[in-house]
């Protein structure tokens, strides 16, 4: 991990192709023929935000993945400015970005946040209302405990964030009327951030969308991002 620096040009590579057609509901790659939209699955189903967007793809081996790895649970708090540079630059060039919003972070459990030292998803976003100049409102915390998202199986996951946050009441006024950002690391079934806009959506805000840094690659993608040592954003 010491050699990853500090510039982000390395990552460069690992963004998505702004040419390639996705997804506005899970970033996911849209069918051959089908410029913009929703997949099949996205149209299936709720997501309780309007749209979610991401930098790259949560795959092995790729530098963005170790970046977020040494970030999350190495002990790098630093590379948040250079990550929190790459969201700005995904927001502000995706299709349909509100120009002034709330930013929100995906909450960690107080008990993992003291094992670790810090909230991953609030320092990105610290630093990305810097970049920005949007206000960051800390409005969402863990209600309880909640095992990696590991576990197969969406249904499942589900049921390990049904809830599992709830706003903090003093925080939550400032969301009435404004879009928000909801922002964390990496998305993988996506549970997280639907039960996290699920909460918000009762502070009466106008849209809650969702920014990530990497989308983990669903299966037909070509993707490692459901191994065992590759967990949930907002793991506990």
């Amino acid at each position: 991990m010491d050699g990853l620096g500090c510039s982000d040009h390395a990552l460069e590579p690992c963004r998505f192709d702004p040419s390639e057609p996705r997804c506005s509901g899970c970033a996911g790659r849209l069918a051959a023929g089908l410029g913009s939209g929703l997949c099949a699955d996205c149209r299936r189903r709720s997501r309780g935000y309007l749209r979610l967007c991401a930098v790259g793809a949560y795959r092995q081996p790729s530098a963005l993945r170790e970046w977020i790895l040494a970030f999350k649970h190495g002990g790098r708090r630093e590379l948040a400015t250079p990550l929190a540079a790459l969201l700005a630059s995904a927001w502000s060039g995706s299709t349909g970005a509100s120009p002034g919003v709330v930013l929100v972070s995906v909450p960690l459990h107080p008990l993992r946040r003291f094992e670790r030292g810090y909230d991953q998803a609030r320092l990105l976003c610290d630093e990305l209302a810097r970049e920005l100049d949007f206000p960051h409102v800390p409005a969402l915390r863990r209600t309880r405990w909640t095992p990696p998202q590991g576990a197969p199986g969406a249904s499942s996951r589900r049921a390990n964030v049904q809830g599992a946050f709830a706003l903090v009441g003093r925080r939550a006024r400032h969301l009435a009327g404004r879009a928000l950002l909801l922002v964390d690391d990496v998305v993988t079934s996506g549970a997280t951030v639907r039960a996290c806009a699920e909460v918000l959506r009762g502070a009466r805000p106008t849209e809650v969308s969702v920014l990530c840094l990497a989308r983990a690659e669903r299966s037909g993608e070509a993707s490692a991002a459901e191994s065992k040592d590759e967990r949930d954003p907002a793991e506990p």
